[in-house]
């Protein structure tokens, strides 16, 4: 009987947690290098670059932190507006329009683009693999300890996912392997695993396995989160269990690229798995793709914006000058241009692109009242936003 209850009380924390829609009507991207065709169509790239290739009127997006919520980065190329708008009419640019899927689909390839590592260094990855005892069971060819697999065996792209999901399919082995030869369990840190799989790469001699070589898909990410069990230990700002960490609270850390995630789990390797293996569902097993979709999944994790603070919301409406042109609840301002009362219950983005479509009427409109341009600290386009689209009250 208790054990049915359990159960039943996993299934319905699953079901909760995949069925709970993201904050402001935010959408977790499917394939987020989509918004590079964008970026470029959209003539991002004539001011903008990519790690060199592309403008130099502004900064190299490819060389800055992007590492700011949706919402956040959003924020930012809002309190830019003036700027960008200037600098399109000085070169004769026609400033693009956006849906708010559109600009959506930019944004997170943006945010993207750390997620995509540096070419690791051969040299340093033969002395991080003597080094960290990987010859002790892998040999350059050939079974080594334990019939562990030589580099040869290894995919010929052999990526950071895939030493992911052998961390999990595969760990309890290796924890076990290394205790029998008195063996430390090694660490990763920096660039040491991007190094060290640029080495591999000089001799491995294994298949080519293309979903090693493919982005993965965060929104299929957070159902493998779910069905493999991750969510009865992990929950995400609240939603899921509470034995282990929120994982929504420490989204920031998965910031980085996908090789430095990899490092990660490998560093937590032993601990984590050791606690999951006595649980009642026991270590999951992962497809490499569905290790690729979880990866990706964790980095977007700080991407998706928490819940704004409606109240917060109403009093920025005010301060920045909000009120003086749009009527809300009710009440205009001295020029209302439009009733926002139209936004309620409006995905966010949408909210967002209209805003920037029609900056250079809301610039000038700005200008006849004398006023500065309305810019946003952290946080606070969020909680403009969560007022905006709340139903007025009747």
């Amino acid at each position: 009987m208790n054990g049915t209850r359990m159960i039943s009380k996993g299934v319905a924390l699953i079901l909760l947690f995949a069925l709970a829609p993201c904050a402001f009507g935010q959408v977790i991207p499917e394939d987020p290098t989509q918004g590079g065709q964008l970026f470029v169509s959209k003539g991002c790239v004539k001011c903008h670059a990519l790690k060199g290739e592309g403008g130099k009127i502004g900064p190299d997006l490819g060389k800055i932190d992007l590492g700011d919520t949706q919402l956040n980065l959003a924020a930012k190329i809002w309190n830019h507006a003036p700027s960008m708008t200037a600098e399109m009419e000085s070169t004769g640019m026609i400033k693009p329009t956006l849906t708010g899927e559109e600009l959506a689909e930019i944004s997170a390839y943006l945010y993207f683009l750390r997620f995509f590592d540096e070419p690791g260094n051969p040299a340093k990855g033969r002395f991080v693999y003597a080094e960290k005892g990987c010859l002790l069971c892998h040999l350059s060819s050939g079974k080594g300890r334990g019939g562990a697999p030589g580099l040869d065996g290894f995919p010929k792209n052999v990526s950071p996912a895939f030493l992911s999901q052998a961390i999990w399919n595969h760990g309890l082995d290796m924890i076990v392997r290394m205790v029998e030869i008195g063996m430390r369990w090694s660490r990763f840190w920096e660039y040491e695993m991007m190094d060290l799989l640029e080495y591999i790469k000089t001799n491995a001699k294994g298949a080519e396995e293309p979903a090693f070589s493919k982005p993965g898909n965060p929104k299929e990410g957070k159902q493998t989160f779910t069905s493999k069990g991750c969510i009865q230990c992990h929950s995400i700002r609240g939603e899921g269990a509470s034995g282990g960490v929120d994982l929504g609270q420490t989204a920031k850390t998965f910031y980085t690229s996908l090789t430095q995630i990899a490092s990660s789990m490998w560093n937590k390797g032993p601990t984590v798995l050791v606690k999951i293996a006595q649980t009642q569902c026991g270590i999951p097993k992962f497809t490499p793709k569905e290790m690729t979709d979880l990866l990706a999944y964790l980095y977007f994790l700080h991407f998706m914006d928490p819940p704004g603070n409606r109240t917060n919301g109403e009093k920025i409406f005010s301060t920045i000058g909000c009120s003086q042109c749009h009527a809300r609840e009710g009440k205009s301002g001295k020029l209302t241009y439009i009733d926002l009362s139209r936004y309620e219950a409006t995905a966010a983005m949408e909210i967002v692109a209209s805003m920037w479509n029609h900056s250079q009427e809301i610039q000038k409109a700005v200008g006849e009242q004398n006023m500065p341009w309305p810019r946003f600290e952290e946080g606070e386009i969020a909680d403009l936003l969560e007022f905006i689209r709340t139903p007025k009250k009747k």
